[in-house]
């Protein structure tokens, strides 16, 4: 049992030392299918279908939200006191800030009825209006909008059309469009890591990388200046593959870095940088360090395009029949043949040890079938693995006593 676990955590130790670059800076974004609001959005107000009163506005907005958000996909313009706008289409992936929430419709906010009137003039008052946020569901037909420096809500459902004055039920805390601006926010955050694309004709996996760096950054540099996180200042701070599958689907995981600027280190426009490692100690021009592992593979268009940073543990996708060490003993042999860096190094030869006795007396079958190059390859590292730890049944002896001719090899 200990040695299993100690195997676990050494397996999360290599993860992490495997890499050859853990790089520094900052994540963010605008995001794909974000841009300018083809139209802005209506001067006219709708009169109220039926006044509403008491838990029956609530339940009626909460109805709103709900067939707005039910399939995590629906659209949220965001338009400024200028006109200008940005249109986000919200995904699946990046609806994190969405599910559940309507739970605080009645718990988190005090409803009382208002009227077409009065979101008429929060909408023409602008230091009333401030930033205007629109919800609106595939069909749209249903929709749920509201201002920050205003507290009338309009909602649309079912056709009908109602009007609300909403605060936050605990002082202090923003009223609706708190929610709705951290629902823009997060599709921003996603944007900038999973938006970006390199040309699929592209095949040096540290220039792909280098350039989905440089993206990243560049559209943190030109997220909207209302996003709490966006930070003073963001630059790119390199790129390292430390992972690569060359078989099909090809991918590859890489290290992204980034130099980020912030007002205060443990303010609101940092909080989202102190995830995970945090930000550490500044470099002698203020800047913060922040970096993580990015998966990179092909979009449908046949783009490179990665899905977000992670803090650790990534490695590329095997096409395997198992998980692991379940896999075919041959699928596992093929792979190690296809793969550079964690994967080829770790992470295949240890599924390998894993396997029982009983299974790898196909192993010196498999190897009759490689080039001598190949064959010294594999059992070198398997050799190596053998000698750095003890998590397997085998010792070099005796796998060296099941590979036959190739025993030899293991010192190689």
């Amino acid at each position: 049992m200990q040695r299993t676990e100690r195997k676990n955590q050494d397996l999360e130790s290599e993860v992490r030392n495997m890499k050859r670059f853990l790089l520094c800076g900052v994540l963010l974004a605008l995001l794909a299918g974000c841009g300018t609001a083809g139209e802005q959005l209506p001067e006219e107000v709708p009169e109220e279908t039926e006044p509403l009163s008491g838990e029956e506005l609530t339940a009626s907005a909460m109805a709103a939200y709900t067939e707005i958000t039910k399939d995590l996909t629906f659209t949220l313009d965001v338009e400024e006191e200028d006109a200008t706008g940005i249109s986000l289409s919200i995904t699946p992936e990046a609806a994190r800030n969405v599910a559940g929430r309507e739970n605080l419709f009645s718990i988190g906010y005090q409803w009382e009825p208002a009227s077409a009137e009065a979101w008429g003039d929060q909408w023409s008052d602008i230091k009333s209006r401030g930033r205007l946020f629109a919800m609106t569901a595939p069909d749209g037909e249903t929709t749920l909008q509201c201002c920050t420096g205003g507290d009338v809500v309009l909602w649309t459902v079912d056709g009908e059309t109602h009007y609300a004055c909403v605060t936050a039920a605990a002082e202090g805390e923003s009223g609706l469009s708190g929610l709705l601006q951290g629902i823009a926010e997060d599709a921003l955050w996603d944007a900038a890591f999973c938006g970006p694309t390199v040309d699929g004709a592209e095949t040096d996996y540290e220039e792909i990388a280098r350039q989905l760096n440089e993206a990243v950054a560049e559209n943190v540099r030109h997220v909207p200046d209302w996003v709490s996180w966006k930070p003073l200042d963001f630059q790119a701070n390199g790129a390292s593959v430390f992972d690569a599958y060359y078989g099909e689907p090809e991918n590859f995981c890489a290290g992204l870095g980034f130099r980020l600027l912030v007002d205060d280190p443990y303010g609101e426009m940092a909080n989202s940088w102190q995830a995970g490692a945090g930000l550490g100690e500044p470099d002698a021009d203020g800047y913060y360090g922040y970096g993580g592992e990015a998966s990179i593979q092909k979009n449908e268009d046949g783009d490179w395009t990665c899905d977000g940073l992670a803090t650790g543990g990534s490695a590329v996708a095997l096409p395997l029949s198992g998980s692991g060490e379940e896999a075919p003993l041959s699928e596992l042999v093929d792979a190690f043949f296809l793969t550079e860096g964690f994967s080829h190094d770790w992470l295949l030869p240890n599924y390998i040890l894993d396997h029982p006795a009983e299974d790898m007396t196909a192993l010196p079958a498999l190897l009759d079938d490689r080039t001598d190059a190949e064959v010294r390859e594999l059992c070198a590292v398997l050799g190596r693995c053998l000698r750095d730890a003890d998590y397997w049944d085998w010792t070099p002896e005796t796998l060296a006593e099941t590979l036959g001719s190739y025993g030899a090899y293991l010192d190689a």
